[in-house]
């Protein structure tokens, strides 16, 4: 629609390279406001037999898989893209929270891996391990996406690896100067005005940083206190996962 594409190129263009722009929820005339809610995530359903990642991914969305690390885990990759996104959640949270992102990937032509792991895991190194594994699976470029914790070793992963991944988004992760001045990913950090971790004044500072990145941009989600995932339940939802949307196709080439 002429609306939402216009909706999008605005969005392109304030989150330019060093850009940081305070989000508010954005609709197409004439649209319900009903129309743009973030869609809700599955709870895991303790019913839920057979192969499954977290209670709420079946083999009807993708392609479960397990792995060893300390322990036997399970993901899911979902979608047949050239383009992957490896999704890590934060400390504390589910694969089953980053639905609404997971599902928009996928229609979006994306190839989205999600995993679970242990509370000790090393997340840095899984990150990279992920990549490989989206890679193997048929993926030509990847994105790393990650929430709290899942962001910032995200961003640590990124900068460590022999060719650096195509984009990294952090949603609410914490990011020092140090960690997104070697980067060389472009980067999108995106955080709620009022999360009690990450503060906008600390994303500014380390997007100032942030010089060997050829894109990078903070958005900040104007009057939320919802931490990493739980921002696409808010109001500010589908601002967040279009902002996610709009970064990713910009480096989708």
């Amino acid at each position: 629609m002429p609306g939402q594409r216009a909706m999008i190129a605005a969005l392109l263009l304030l989150t330019a390279c060093g850009g940081t722009v305070s989000g508010t929820t954005a609709r197409s005339p004439g649209t319900p406001a009903a129309a743009v809610t973030a869609s809700p995530s599955p709870s895991p359903s303790p019913s839920l037999t057979g192969p499954n990642a977290g209670g709420c991914y079946t083999e009807a969305d993708g392609r479960i898989f397990s792995y060893e690390d300390g322990g036997d885990h399970v993901g899911v990759i979902m979608g047949e893209g050239a383009a992957g996104v490896v999704v890590s959640y934060e400390r504390g949270g589910s694969v089953c929270t980053w639905r609404p992102l997971a599902d928009r990937l996928k229609a979006g032509g994306y190839r989205v891996l999600l995993y679970e792991r242990s509370p000790a895991a090393d997340i840095e190194r899984l990150v990279v391990r992920m990549s490989d594994r989206l890679k193997k699976d048929g993926a030509t470029r990847v994105f790393l996406i990650g929430g709290s914790v899942g962001g910032s070793r995200s961003i640590d992963a990124a900068a460590r690896m022999d060719k650096p991944p195509a984009g990294v988004v952090n949603l609410a992760g914490f990011a020092t100067a140090d960690a997104v001045q070697p980067l060389r990913s472009p980067l999108l950090m995106i955080t709620a005005e009022n999360d009690p971790g990450p503060s906008p004044a600390g994303y500014q500072e380390a997007d100032r940083a942030a010089v060997n990145s050829p894109d990078h941009s903070v958005i900040i989600a104007k009057g939320e206190n919802a931490h990493a995932s739980m921002l696409f339940e808010t109001a500010q939802g589908p601002m967040v996962l279009d902002a996610i949307m709009a970064f990713l196709a910009r480096h989708h080439a």
